[in-house]
């Protein structure tokens, strides 16, 4: 299919595209050369190169959401503009662009909870290694008895900027729970959580997109209400958490309150969850 000539971009080496923090309301995919994604955190180091065939930005296509990156052309480039506007007559034109997209949105948020877990297990490993300490020299005179001091504290676990902590009364009610847990349906149906995962689909499963939810409700959804990835349960420690990465159409619930859309929602055993119009207890195993 042939693209009017303003659909295309020519940027030369060294020109961003657009900066970090900006409002986006196109996608690019780059016909040639090369594009670097960098983040103010690591300087000019490239979190990501993309080359000929791969898109950027985005993100643009579903959320009103700041820029997470600056993209900098690392060589000259042309690129294809696609406006949110027409992003979704695009979709329908060609189904394959749409699982492409999906299968290249779920290998980056992949490699993002990776790095993410390596974080948040040298921190750990750091926090739990005793200090070192040298011993004394035969010539030292012995060391006077220190003072008592009080214990300084630990610092926090480094933790994502976009979840709030939970409140105490549900910190409480969750370490009751030694990080087994099950979802319990009406009919009987229970749904294991596995201690040794820290984040669960709920959804139903698709072949042809290559979804296959660890916590599929498809056999209790006879009106099909569930959209194929409705929300996640995550785990941080002994808390758990229910949200909705992308909004869906009949809603996620916590006793009876609908959560919003990107916003981690603290859950404890006792409380009723309703994904679509499929609605289970969390309950400790």
């Amino acid at each position: 299919m042939n693209k009017p000539a303003d659909c295309y971009l020519d940027v030369p080496a060294g020109k961003a595209v657009f900066v970090e923090g900006e409002q986006g309301q196109v996608m690019y995919v780059i016909e040639s050369g090369a594009i670097d994604l960098l983040h103010s955190a690591r300087g000019e180091d490239p979190v990501v190169a993309l080359g000929a065939g791969e898109f950027f930005g985005e993100m643009a296509m579903f959320e009103d959401q700041p820029r997470p990156f600056s993209a900098i052309a690392r060589e000259p480039a042309r690129l294809l503009r696609i406006e949110r506007s027409a992003f979704a007559d695009l979709l329908r034109q060609n189904v394959e662009i749409a699982l492409k997209l999906m299968h290249v949105i779920s290998r980056r948020h992949q490699r993002s909870e990776y790095r993410l877990s390596s974080i948040l297990a040298d921190s750990a490993n750091a926090r739990r290694k005793p200090a070192s300490v040298p011993a004394p020299t035969a010539s030292a005179p012995p060391a006077a008895k220190p003072v008592a001091a009080k214990e300084a504290p630990k610092p926090a676990a480094p933790r994502d900027p976009g979840i709030e902590p939970a409140p105490a009364p549900v910190q409480a009610a969750a370490a009751k729970t030694a990080g087994s847990c099950v979802l319990r349906h009406a009919q009987g149906e229970i749904f294991p959580l596995d201690p040794a995962r820290t984040e669960f689909l709920v959804g139903r499963p698709d072949p042809v997109a290559g979804i296959n939810p660890e916590i599929n409700l498809s056999g209790v959804d006879p009106t099909r209400s569930l959209s194929r990835r409705h929300a996640k349960l995550v785990r941080q420690g002994r808390l758990y958490f229910v949200r909705e990465d992308a909004a869906t159409v009949n809603g996620t619930f916590v006793n009876n309150v609908r959560v919003t859309t990107g916003v981690d929602v603290p859950i404890k055993p006792g409380d009723k969850l309703r994904f679509g119009a499929v609605e289970v207890d969390f309950a400790a195993a």
